[in-house]
């Protein structure tokens, strides 16, 4: 019997010979022959996703300044306008149109922000939030059209945001490492390289943190990589740390939790984020009690010998935890755990757990204070607006307080102003000066929905709400909890979709506590990728079709000739500004070389280029004073205020023309009234009244014959810097002496100041 089986199966046809049926590929790409060798798979195009974040990230930084940001904004929305243009020419035929409803939504909240313009406050201010917010929504389309032109490639731009995420991580704990040659001027603990702000570096370190755990567990792809999640979370869990930012580590926890509930190996998740956690915490720790490394104000000496010993104990962290991934790694693949010892280890790991919150509940209650007692004095010290703040130290970690109670309450009086459209785009920290109770200046209320009802009222808080709702339904549709692909067999994709969807919630975490969406650096990989879950859908269910060919008469045709007028307005929009703020910077350069004919015509190009804004009115007014055309000058002051009439700065720099330049104190005291005013907190009107008084009265002596020696201190009029701010002026992050603020927060109190560049940076 045995023989006449062998006989039997050595009659059958090999494989190689028996005729095959081509099945259709769900998510299949272009024929392998129609695309350049390079570009086969998904590693170059991962890099280049990397590479662009990481280019944004390192150049936009805080996003507050026009000359870094508009490079950035212009060339994310030209390569969206490539791909949706490339998708609406060669997308498969017969897919239907995922993700029409959220781009809709999109376009809606972009022209809102544009029509904000016509009555805000901060005209210049609201321009720039309209390209920053028509640029994520590009971002946001071109993630879409991406996942309608090449489905397959759903790997693309997951490895692109872990890629750029962990160089960003590297980036910035090589500031602790290597002091001396990445920042030898930092005088803050907190990391806060490579983009200017340790929430938004904390906020990146989340996003790594989320997507290593897709990294660790998934099922396709070649698996000793997925070994690199385990150094890569230990990374994100020390940058975490070292940013003692709680609102990051909120979020982080939050987007472990969504990836954790919709993945499928929950388990294996739990083991990549434990010894993650376990090897970043351990290297916390101990960077915790080094005080070089957590005290402020540390001399560059000491910061390097401990940076070198940081840096051996961080190789050492990630050689360990690679050889411990690639052991798992093996351990699962050869081993695997049957489903009985799969339940066992899930209940002892939900016993584990359940287990934390109660030892923690039972920690507090053993307290001084006691259970009550704790919660009680956590909550004062959250919306007291007076409760002592943390300072820049690891005990921030376990402080309930910070300046948002502040912030959120001003918010709700700027709101409050103009309930129904706000006071425009941008325009908070404008009107914030007017509301504020102390010396405390703040460009952003910390939070999207404060200062979207501040900016935007009502009307902006529902059409971003709705923008909300609508990726919320096409990332259920996308998950395959309602729709075609509910029923439908699970797909490495849909984990893919599980880890975008992770992001994106870790990213609306960190921003309702945080004015992080406003950094490009953290905003435009969760804007990629909620664009690929929405714009994917669930055309995974279906058979993919043919590409058409490209006929000059037809409805993609037009489709596409529509969207490239589209992106070219968006991009004209976005270079004016840009184009005006390097025009300034021009016009200062040739100021200090002497040549004031280059400097006066490049400073009315700069006013050509961007009639909002008023920095190229002061730059322009400085070089008029300069040549001695005083009447010009104030004719471009006075422009600027009915630009902004409602802004103090405006009021206070015609107050310093009138006191240092023209020598009309009394000029000075009638607009340093209206800026008090606005501002009665603004420290440095105050400081400018009373040089104005003291400045009157000596020309009231002189007229009797009476006059007195200068004052100490006192500019000889006619002497200002041309386009320098008002005396105190503050730039982005500037603090005063002694004081540690956050960055985008002023006190107020500086001693004035001259700048020599123009960023086009909003003004407070």
């Amino acid at each position: 019997m045995v023989a006449d089986a062998l006989r039997r199966r050595a009659r059958r046809p090999a494989a190689a010979d028996q005729p095959t049926r081509t099945l259709p590929v769900v998510g299949a790409t272009a024929s392998p022959s129609r695309v350049p060798r390079p570009l086969r798979g998904d590693g170059p195009w991962v890099v280049l996703i990397g590479a662009l974040l990481v280019w944004a990230a390192t150049h936009a930084r805080t996003g507050q300044s026009v000359d870094t940001s508009g490079p950035v904004l212009l060339a994310v929305t030209g390569l969206s306008g490539i791909v949706a243009l490339l998708a609406a020419l060669r997308a498969p035929g017969g897919s239907r149109p995922w993700g029409a409803g959220t781009m809709l939504a999109g376009a809606a909240l972009v022209i809102l922000t544009g029509v904000s313009i016509s009555w805000s406050v901060a005209p210049d201010d609201s321009w720039f939030e309209t390209n920053r917010t028509l640029a994520y929504v590009a971002v946001m389309a071109g993630g879409a059209a991406a996942a309608w032109l090449a489905p397959g490639r759903w790997q693309a731009p997951l490895g692109g945001a872990l890629l750029g995420t962990t160089v960003i991580v590297l980036l910035g704990l090589g500031s602790k490492v290597f002091p001396a040659a990445i920042d030898p001027e930092q005088v803050y603990a907190r990391l806060q390289d490579p983009i200017g702000y340790w929430n938004g570096v904390g906020a990146i370190a989340a996003f790594a943190l989320v997507l290593s755990l897709w990294l660790g567990t998934r099922r396709n792809g070649y698996r000793p990589l997925n070994a690199l999640a385990y150094p890569i979370a230990a990374l994100a869990v020390l940058t975490l740390l070292q940013s003692y930012s709680r609102g990051s580590l909120i979020a982080a926890g939050v987007g472990a939790l969504a990836w954790i509930a919709l993945a499928p190996r929950r388990l294996h998740s739990l083991l990549v984020l434990a010894v993650g956690v376990l090897g970043g915490g351990f290297v916390g720790i101990w960077a915790f009690a080094n005080a070089a490394l957590s005290t402020d104000k540390v001399l560059l000496a000491a910061r390097e010998s401990a940076g070198a010993e940081l840096g051996v104990l961080l190789a050492g962290t990630i050689v360990v935890l690679l050889i411990a991934g690639l052991a798992i790694e093996f351990a699962t693949v050869f081993t695997g755990v049957g489903p009985l010892e799969r339940r066992r280890l899930g209940v002892f790991v939900a016993c584990v757990v359940a287990v934390i919150p109660v030892a923690g509940i039972a920690v507090v209650a053993t307290s001084e204070r006691g259970l009550t007692g704790s919660i009680s004095n956590a909550w004062h010290q959250l919306t007291d607006p007076d409760a002592a703040v943390p300072g820049g130290d690891p005990s921030r970690l376990t402080a309930a307080s910070s300046f948002r109670s502040q912030y959120w309450r001003q918010a709700r009086d700027v709101f409050e102003i103009q309930p129904t459209h706000g006071v425009g785009a941008g325009g908070f920290g404008a009107v914030q000066p007017r509301v504020r109770k102390n010396g405390y200046v703040a460009k952003h209320a910390h939070g999207w929905i404060p200062q979207t009802l501040a900016d935007l009222g009502w009307i902006g808080m529902l059409t971003s709400l709705t923008l909300g709702l609508a990726f919320v339904l096409a990332a259920v549709r996308g998950l395959g909890l309602r729709g075609p692909l509910r029923h439908a067999a699970r797909r490495p994709e849909r984990d893919g979709t599980a880890a975008a969807v992770a992001v994106v919630t870790t990213f609306a975490v960190t921003s309702m506590a945080d004015w992080t969406w406003f950094l490009p650096g953290v905003a435009l990989a969760p804007m990629l990728l909620a664009g690929w879950v929405v714009g994917r859908g669930a055309e995974a269910a279906f058979v993919p079709r043919p590409r058409p060919r490209i006929a000059v008469a037809s409805p993609r045709t037009a489709i596409a000739v529509g969207l490239v007028v589209v992106f070219a307005i968006g991009a004209f929009s976005i270079a004016q500004p840009w184009r005006s703020v390097r025009a300034q910077n021009a016009a200062l350069a040739a100021l200090d070389a002497g040549d004031l004919a280059r400097a006066e015509r490049e400073a009315r190009d700069a006013r050509s280029l961007d009639p909002l804004s008023v920095q190229a009115d002061y730059v322009l007014a400085g070089i008029l004073s300069r040549k001695g055309d005083l009447e010009g000058a104030r004719r471009l002051y006075e422009s600027a205020i009915a630009l902004e009439p409602a802004i103090p700065d405006s009021w206070q720099r015609l107050a310093s023309f009138e006191l240092y330049d023209a020598d009309r104190p009394f000029n000075a005291q009638r607009a340093l009234g209206i800026a008090l005013r606005l501002a009665p907190t603004s420290m440095v009107a105050q400081k400018m009244a009373v040089a104005a008084s003291r400045r009157a009265v000596e020309k009231r002596q002189a007229r009797s014959g009476q006059a007195t020696a200068p004052l100490a201190g006192q500019t000889t009029p006619g002497t200002s810097t041309p386009g320098a701010a008002t005396p105190g002026a503050t730039t982005p992050g500037a603090t005063t002496p002694g004081t540690a603020t956050t960055p985008g927060t002023t006190t107020g109190t500086t001693t004035p100041t001259m700048p020599t560049t123009a960023t086009g940076g909003t003004t407070p």
